[in-house]
């Protein structure tokens, strides 16, 4: 069994919302944020929780903050940043849209760690990558920036490319994420 404190929790927040008109990571569902969902999943298996955000959202939170170094890459913005953050620790990374996302998934995920694998990563039913339900080693940190150097900012294509990675096979329903105010008012209304 993979210690608790081997890993670096960080909950996955910067991205711009567009589709959805505001923070996604603060909405709410059953009367608590999105991103408290996240860390609730995270602290189970993680000694410490961070919250990944661009510059602006910084003091949304009343978690530790890793503030992007990196502008107008998407999510690369936050793994690269937080791998910076922590050089000698695995970092478990989830996105604050994702707030019911099963812990069975997360045992997948932890059971299919090995520090000599670069990262574990989930791939759907029809193959898709969920780059940011992930668990990244440090040792992907320096292929993930040469990645970002050469102007490719693409998560997905990064793990796609490279070949010392595990994969976890989930069937698609287990990966839904929250994008627009339909999509939260549905999800309320199951609640």
């Amino acid at each position: 069994m993979v210690k608790k404190n081997i890993f670096k929790g960080i909950i996955i927040c910067g991205g711009q919302s567009s589709r959805m008109g505001s923070d996604k990571s603060l909405l709410f569902w059953n009367g608590v944020p999105f991103y408290k969902h996240i860390e609730k999943i995270l602290s189970k298996h993680c000694d410490q929780v961070f919250i990944s955000c661009n510059e602006s959202q910084k003091s949304n939170y009343d978690l530790p903050v890793i503030v992007d170094n990196y502008e107008q890459i998407g999510p690369m913005a936050g793994v690269l940043t937080s791998l910076e953050s922590s050089p000698n620790c695995p970092i478990f990374t989830i996105p604050c849209d994702m707030p019911f996302i099963d812990q069975g998934i997360i045992k997948k995920m932890i059971d299919g760690y090995n520090n000599t694998f670069d990262g574990v990563f989930i791939k759907d039913s029809k193959g898709q990558i969920e780059p940011l339900i992930a668990i990244y080693n440090p040792s992907i940190y320096s292929k993930l920036l040469a990645w970002y150097d050469s102007g490719n900012y693409s998560l997905k294509k990064f793990i796609e490319s490279c070949n010392n990675v595990s994969y976890i096979k989930l069937g698609e329903q287990s990966l839904i994420n929250i994008n627009t105010t339909k999509e939260l008012d549905n999800l309320n209304r199951k609640n």
